[in-house]
């Protein structure tokens, strides 16, 4: 049996496992065949990308002529081939393989798309109503998008999936750092200045992105006018760091203000690259390494005060969320909120910042009157 530093679930459809002899195997499971038997197939490699490149040529190879495709699960793999592939990014396309793979095909993949009822999706996702509502909604996108466009080529007339409204699990409670978080936060990064501690000041006050922030040139910040123009962001898809001058909606390309406490640290940050947080070699930093950083970080922060003034161990989107809760609190309307963080649906914004506590209600209708 593999052991766990071994073995990893993929960002795609199916498990990594390393060998003994250093290459790598990748078991993806193709749903159930018509016997009911859970179908898989492992594809070996040198590497990760090599393995996920045997993987499409093997579903390129024997993937059913579209003239005698009759399953679902013959079906979905022609729509990733035909409407996903090259039509979105690399990250979201491993994201529909997956939501295939895992949650469609292994469900009703094995039944023709005619037989299909609506019964049929009722009862598969009733399965996954513990999961998230961003998940649900993932895979009902995936199914109406299969079976619409199975429609278009008539290999069916109906689309089962489009009147089900699935159950979910309500999303948790965002969190963000209290302002005795931030006052602790606040007191160690200013005192220990390492580009990790400069990050933190910049997230708490600007609201940005991770992926933002570690796109974030020098030339991007005008200390004039004390603006920030936020033009580009850091990703990582499979496994490798891309900088992508497009940014996530056409919102997320955006002016922000430059904070007192955000100009100061800048001001007084030592210029190694072109990038105003990078890595050790002055390039623009990896994500998942910063992660790793910023969680190193907030272990710092803590072993430098009493348990009882301990800081919650909290995401970098956290800081997000922070900044624009305690925006929500001060009054800042929310389509300036929207703003600044850049949601394309103002909706979004509302739904998650417009907190409203009983302290702020009070204070809200102080010397209200007609």
């Amino acid at each position: 049996m593999p052991t766990k530093s071994n073995t990893r679930k993929s960002n795609g459809s199916g498990s990594f496992k390393k060998r003994a002899d250093g290459s790598w195997e990748y078991r993806v499971s193709y749903g159930y065949g018509l016997e009911g038997k859970l179908r898989r197939k492992s594809f070996y490699g040198k590497t990760q990308s090599e393995c996920r490149d045997k993987q499409k040529e093997y579903e390129k190879k024997f993937a059913a002529p579209i003239e005698k495709v009759t399953t679902v699960g013959e079906w979905s793999l022609r729509w990733l081939e035909l409407y996903k592939k090259g039509k979105c990014s690399l990250k979201m396309y491993d994201q529909y393989s997956s939501i295939v793979v895992r949650y469609v095909n292994s469900n009703i993949g094995h039944l023709k798309l005619t037989s299909v009822k609506p019964a049929h999706i009722a009862e598969m996702m009733n399965k996954y109503k513990d999961k998230s509502e961003s998940l649900v909604k993932k895979i009902m996108l995936t199914l109406r998008g299969i079976f619409e466009t199975a429609i278009d080529n008539d290999f069916c007339v109906k689309n089962p999936a489009k009147n089900i409204k699935p159950e979910f699990t309500k999303p948790k409670e965002r969190e963000f750092f209290n302002e005795n978080e931030i006052a602790i936060i606040e007191k160690f990064c200013f005192d220990d200045r390492s580009n990790i501690a400069d990050a933190l000041i910049t997230l708490l006050y600007t609201g940005l992105r991770r992926e933002e922030l570690l796109g974030l040139k020098w030339e991007d910040v005008d200390y004039e006018s004390n603006i920030m123009n936020i033009n580009r962001a850091v990703i990582t898809e499979r496994g490798v760091k891309i900088l992508k001058n497009s940014l996530k909606n056409d919102t997320s390309k955006r002016i922000i203000p430059l904070l007192p406490k955000v100009k100061s640290v800048l001001e007084t940050k030592t210029k190694t690259s072109e990038f105003i947080f990078p890595d050790t070699n002055g390039e623009y930093q990896d994500p998942d390494n910063f992660n790793r950083m910023f969680v190193r970080l907030l272990k710092r922060i803590n072993r430098t005060v009493e348990d009882c003034h301990k800081i919650r161990e909290l995401s970098p989107h956290c800081c997000r969320h922070t900044f624009a809760t305690h925006l929500s609190k001060n009054g800042v309307d929310i389509k300036t909120i929207q703003s600044i963080l850049g949601h394309a649906d103002i909706s979004m914004t509302g739904n998650i910042y417009t907190h409203s506590t009983a302290s702020g209600l009070k204070k809200a209708l102080e010397g209200f009157n007609y």
